[in-house]
């Protein structure tokens, strides 16, 4: 009964770690040179998640071929490219699960090609929001600095309430990771957000953030379900640009976005009773064992380019399989043999 404990322990750590992330898209599998609306569950719709479709009837968001990444954080082939130069739209996702309190964070690779002037309106590169795409959490945007770079500025809830920039300017064409942590504060105290930006990921949150902002005095937390890049404004008031890589979760380690986690093929395992083989969405390379209720493994095999194994030499009863990516990427079944 030890064997079969610890691998139910496993399987729900597995579980546990994988409800620590809210929501991630590192757009690889997406279609470049189309619009991000449409792709993966993205919208410009404001009852799913986006601001609004161009506001001039301009060209939508596309994602392209612009690879964005950082050290320990993530990589990617694909961004979303934000054209200051013409109209576009505001597209959003709704969350796999909402956050109504506690602290989240919420992070992203940008690389900025300009910034538009501090003396005008400026409008957001992103927006986290709470129930609809009108009651905004929190809001980050990019604008010019004093001197050969640009600032990054955070807000918290309602756009009456106060904001702040950074002290240090950023360089343009570089890739910046961005990180803001949210603290859902109960009954009358005040909310908190915090950026980073470029910290040294793999060593965990800072001590100190690059910026707080301001305490609100109006805020909208009540169960954050969303985040949009909300484009659909005067081109001359907003950032050009790549992003991408976007992560919520509810702790600093879960945002990472590895390569070798969304580069690799998916584990979708399936149990078919007709022809007694576990099938693979996709083609496997790894390795697979199978256990019986009692703890004995079954089986053991590395597979090499694999979409189904034959398991038909199984006996009646119930069984857990599981799967190992070269990656280190792991998924674990429950199955039933009859």
């Amino acid at each position: 009964m030890k064997k079969i404990t610890l691998l139910i322990t496993c399987f729900l750590f597995v579980y546990i770690t994988n409800a620590q992330v809210v929501f991630q898209d590192d757009f690889s599998d997406l279609t470049i040179n189309q619009p991000l609306n449409g792709q993966s569950g993205w919208s410009n719709d404001t009852s799913m998640g986006g601001t609004g479709s161009s506001i001039g009837g301009g060209p939508l968001s596309p994602i392209v071929g612009f690879p964005l990444s950082y050290t320990d954080y993530g990589s990617s082939p694909n961004s979303l490219f934000a054209d200051n130069t013409q109209e576009t739209d505001g597209v959003g996702h709704i969350f796999d699960s909402a956050v109504t309190s506690g602290t989240f964070y919420v992070s992203f690779v940008i690389n900025v090609s300009s910034a538009p002037s501090s003396t005008g309106t400026v409008r957001d590169v992103i927006r986290v929001m709470s129930g609809s795409s009108f009651s905004t959490t929190l809001r980050l945007w990019v604008e010019q600095s004093g001197g050969t770079g640009f600032n990054f500025g955070i807000k918290t809830g309602d756009p009456s309430n106060n904001g702040a920039t950074t002290a240090s300017e950023y360089d343009y064409d570089t890739d910046h990771l961005v990180v803001l942590k949210y603290t859902i504060n109960p009954n009358s105290d005040d909310d908190q957000l915090d950026l980073f930006v470029d910290p040294d990921y793999i060593n965990g949150e800072p001590g100190t953030a690059t910026l707080s902002a301001p305490l609100p005095m109006f805020e909208a937390s009540t169960s954050v379900d969303r985040m949009a890049f909300p484009w659909n404004a005067t081109p001359s008031n907003r950032f050009g640009g790549h992003i991408g890589l976007p992560s919520v979760a509810v702790n600093w380690e879960s945002l990472n976005l590895s390569i070798n986690d969304f580069r690799e093929p998916s584990i979708t395992m399936n149990y078919l009773t007709s022809t007694k083989n576990l099938s693979f969405g996709s083609t496997i390379n790894g390795e697979l064992n199978v256990y019986s209720i009692d703890g004995k493994r079954i089986l053991n095999t590395n597979m090499v380019d694999t979409n189904s194994i034959d398991l038909s030499s199984l006996k009646t009863g119930l069984y857990f399989a599981k799967t190992v990516l070269q990656s280190g990427q792991t998924e674990t079944l429950k199955f039933i043999v009859k």
